[in-house]
């Protein structure tokens, strides 16, 4: 099974990310990913057998009670024929905290990649032309729980469903 750790966006931050999705899409064409499917991810997983998903997930929620507690979208641009929103500069406790699990994922013996992370959510795909990285309103994105998603790739992109999710310790971080 294919499989990543994301935040989702609670139901206040949809008509914020949908108005930036419609704006963005009049840049640089494409297609919006529904709101059902707008993510943060946090780690992406790969292809995981039950047991390297039970490990995983052993991860996640031991890790979940220290999220920080919200990271500020304010910009966003594209790559790959996909455009994104996410904060301008990455914040240092987001960025850390994902960090601190990755090396714990690949303490039980996962693959997980080792390149910086960004963190970003996907609002467009299939561009039809670059959309310019640019400044975007601020918009709040609480991060609330650690999800651990399905990923299903089909003929119209990928589809995501909620296996399980582990919510933060209020007060923490």
């Amino acid at each position: 099974m294919r499989a990543f750790l994301a935040c989702l966006p609670p139901p206040e931050c949809l008509a914020g990310l949908q108005a930036w999705q419609k704006r963005l899409r009049r840049q640089a064409g494409g297609r919006a990913l529904a709101a059902a499917q707008l993510h943060l991810t946090l780690v992406f997983l790969g292809e995981l057998t039950p047991l390297r998903l039970q490990q995983a997930a052993d991860c996640a929620e031991r890790a979940a009670a220290n999220l920080p507690p919200a990271i500020v979208l304010n910009g966003c641009g594209s790559w790959g024929g996909i455009g994104w929103c996410g904060p301008a500069r990455p914040p240092p406790a987001l960025r850390a905290w994902v960090e601190t699990l990755k090396t714990e994922l690949r303490a039980t013996g996962l693959a997980i990649e080792t390149q910086s992370y960004h963190p970003h959510l996907t609002l467009l795909r299939r561009l039809a032309r670059p959309l310019p990285e640019q400044a975007l309103p601020p918009l709040a994105l609480p991060l609330e729980e650690v999800a651990l998603l399905a990923s299903e790739l089909r003929a119209d992109g990928a589809r995501h469903y909620r296996l399980d999710g582990w919510r933060r310790q209020p007060g923490a971080s």
